[in-house]
Parts: C-alpha cells; sequence; structure tokens
C-alpha cells in the first residue's frame, strides 16, 4: 500500500514538474526534462520491484535485467554527458549485483541503498 501511495506521488510531481518546465522552456528542452523525469520514476519503480524479490535469486536476476534494460535505454535516449556518466556509474553497480546472483550470493544489504543513491545522482544530472 505504501509504496502504491509512493509510486501515485512520485507520477504525479513527474507530471506536475513536467507541465512547468514544458511551460517554461523550449519544447526540446521540455523533452529533454520528460525524459529524464521518466527515468527517474521508471529506476524508483525498478528498485522498489527489486528490493522486494532481493532474497529470490531468479526473481532478482529478472529484476535486475529490467533495470539493465531501463538504464541502457536510458543512455540512447539523453544527451546529457553528466547523465550518461551517472548512468553508466549506475549500470556498474547493477552488472555488480547481477555477478553475485549468478556467483549464488545474495546481494550485500547495502546494494539496495547504493542503487538508490545512484538513482539519486541521475536525477541531480538530470536537472543541472
Amino acid at each position: 500500500m505504501f509504496r502504491a501511495h509512493r509510486a501515485v506521488r512520485t507520477s504525479v510531481a513527474a507530471v506536475a514538474i513536467a507541465a512547468a518546465l514544458f511551460t517554461a522552456t523550449s519544447c526540446s528542452e521540455a523533452q529533454k526534462a520528460i525524459d529524464c523525469i521518466e527515468l527517474g520514476t521508471q529506476l524508483a519503480n525498478d528498485i522498489s520491484n527489486l528490493q522486494g524479490v532481493i532474497n529470490d535469486p531468479q526473481a532478482a536476476s529478472r529484476s535486475l535485467d529490467n533495470l539493465s534494460n531501463t538504464l541502457n535505454k536510458a543512455t540512447d535516449d539523453i544527451d546529457s554527458q553528466d547523465v550518461k556518466d551517472a548512468v553508466g556509474e549506475m549500470i556498474t553497480k547493477v552488472d555488480s549485483m547481477q555477478q553475485q546472483i549468478r556467483d549464488g550470493e545474495v546481494p550485500a544489504a547495502d546494494s539496495i541503498s547504493l542503487l538508490r543513491s545512484s538513482a539519486e545522482t541521475i536525477a541531480k544530472a538530470c536537472t543541472s
């Protein structure tokens, strides 16, 4: 229930920010801002899903694959080098977690926190 409310709040905030940016900037800048907001929302959802299945190796692997796909698509859609660098760092963390699962290990307890921190770095890069 809490996650659902957070997802709704995140989506509403994203739409409000996008609308404000759209009216304050050119169309291409607004589209870039919308792309970043969508990326942030998708990353938050992917990380939340991963947190729920982190102790199930198969489900965690699928969740990490989804997160990896989100990140790889982002590198194609976003022009900012700062954002691409932040995404690259997050991809490295996701790859590390995937390797841990392949090795039969449960990712470290702070792995989710590290992913959230990376997502925040991406969000900051998007807004700069």
